[in-house]
């Protein structure tokens, strides 16, 4: 019986415990990220109106209308069904991972050091409770990749139909994921293994099929009335503000992008430099993204493995892990260059494609322990860091937000339906259901936010140091009277005002 419980597949276990973490951050967890409420009320335009008039509201749709498929077949709240909908993305990332690994080298040890790395990576498993696309689109990047490695070793045609239907659905998630569609079955001319004839015949072929699947998956969007150039022409339109205003601000031999920076005089003998301080300036900070993204103990486990050698860089296939990375990496830099902000999760596939050199590394050092104290020092070093990034990816530390339950309730309580209201946060516009787009709701206040409120609107805000000095403005003008705060004692970090006096 312990013999049969040893020979099961150490990616199955993984996924159990991914399915239990998943369930654990959900109940830990209850109110829902910002984002969640766009994706939420993307999967009701679906469950009204279908699926040609979800992507038409928002033209990466895939992700709510699978939350509103799983809605009707399980009858669970949206916010249940996007729940249920990442345990299942999350244990996707898990296997493909730990298989991945397996394809670098196929040991039952290696197996389970890839299972713990992806179980405890931190900036992978914060996001958990979070209801973001972006998990799904790793998910089928990861799995593309992983069939892309097999292909390169067997050159099976079943290989390259999943690969491309595995980036054709990550794409769903994220357009991104076109490029490694195009750009990643390049790596297969670098095959050692093969000489230039049979690398060009096994690309060959691999395009070729890439292009009937594209033309079916074409077809079949047509038959569902999904207009995609519609939808590429909307992904587009959204960073088209941002090229305009980058050329505008970049070819001008004078503009106020170079005078804020250099100054006015300055500007006209340094003014030409500004695309280099630009690049190095957004380089800069793409590094920090990368070192937060990857996490302090992560990267020097890697860096660790750097300088002993434990990375196996020259194994083929890590080959197209590192092609996935810099893909990542250029993607990265021109979105930052393009709308000069990053956030941490977009390095997701870059950080979690590198990951997969920790197995590797710690595999590696535990090889080259000699003696039995030597051993034991180094099970308490891999206890420590393994407790560590546990408690760092599944222990939330930030600050409670039961304050907006209770804002929501006393708004549901104390005022009529067809009150005016106006917030900053998502939570509370769908919960007291008393704003109807509450997916548009904007974290930003601004003073004519305030200003032009019509007279006995409520004001129901999260507080930060802007919002304060604001609503402080205000009440020195009596515009706005405090009906109630939470917490009620102490310092607030939710209030309700109401808005008074006369309008200007």
């Amino acid at each position: 019986m312990k013999s049969q419980w040893r020979d099961i597949d150490i990616r199955y276990y993984a996924i159990a415990v991914s399915l239990l973490l998943s369930f654990l951050h959900a109940l830990l967890n209850p109110m829902p990220n910002a984002d969640a409420f766009a994706y939420v009320r993307t999967a009701e335009v679906y469950l009204n109106d279908g699926v040609a008039a979800a992507f038409s509201w928002y033209p990466s749709a895939t992700y709510s209308v699978l939350i509103g498929v799983l809605h009707q077949v399980t009858g669970l709240n949206l916010f249940a069904a996007g729940q249920l909908l990442n345990s299942f993305l999350y244990a996707l990332v898990v296997y493909t991972f730990i298989s991945l690994a397996l394809e670098i080298r196929d040991t039952r040890r290696l197996a389970i050091i890839a299972a713990v790395t992806v179980l405890i990576y931190p900036q992978l498993n914060e996001y958990r409770h979070f209801l973001i696309r972006d998990i799904g689109f790793l998910a089928f990047a990861l799995l593309g990749l992983l069939f892309l490695i097999r292909y390169g070793k067997v050159q099976r045609i079943a290989d390259i139909v999943v690969f491309c239907v595995a980036t054709a659905i990550a794409a769903l998630f994220r357009s991104e994921a076109l490029v490694y569609f195009m750009v990643g079955p390049l790596v297969l001319l670098f095959s050692s293994q093969l000489d230039w004839r049979a690398r060009l015949v096994m690309l060959s072929k691999m395009v070729a099929i890439a292009i009937g699947l594209a033309f079916l998956a074409a077809v079949v969007l047509v038959i569902l009335d999904v207009n995609v150039v519609r939808i590429l022409r909307r992904i587009v339109s959204v960073y088209l503000p941002f090229l305009n205003d980058a050329w505008a601000s970049l070819s001008a031999e004078s503009s106020p992008l170079t005078d804020a920076v250099f100054g006015e005089y300055a500007a006209d003998y340094s003014g030409q430099y500004i695309v280099l301080f630009m690049t190095a300036g957004l380089g800069a900070i793409l590094l920090i993204k990368l070192i937060t993204g990857f996490g302090a103990v992560p990267l020097l486990i890697i860096l660790y493995g750097l300088k002993k050698r434990f990375c196996e860089l020259t194994n083929p296939a890590l080959r197209p892990v590192f092609c996935y990375a810099l893909i990542a990496f250029v993607i990265m830099l021109g979105f930052l260059m393009l709308t000069r902000f990053m956030s941490t999760r977009y390095t997701l596939l870059f950080c979690t494609s590198l990951v997969l050199l920790i197995p590797l590394v710690i595999d590696n050092a535990l090889l080259q322990v000699r003696g039995e104290s030597a051993m034991k020092i180094t099970k308490g070093v891999l206890g420590f860091i393994v407790l560590f990034c546990a408690v760092d990816a599944h222990i939330s530390f930030g600050a409670s937000k039961e304050m907006l339950q209770d804002a929501s309730d006393w708004i549901v309580a104390n005022t009529p339906e067809n009150v005016s209201l106006i917030t900053n946060s998502s939570y509370v516009a769908y919960h007291s259901g008393r704003v109807r787009n509450y997916d548009k709701i904007s974290r930003y206040v601004d003073e004519n936010t305030i200003t032009y409120a019509g007279f006995g609107t409520l004001l129901a805000l999260a507080l930060d140091r802007n919002v304060n000095e604001l609503l402080e403005a205000a009440r020195s003008f009596q515009q706005v009277e405090l009906v109630v705060q939470f917490p009620a004692e102490g310092e607030p970090e939710f209030a309700i005002y109401r808005r008074t006096g006369f309008l200007p």
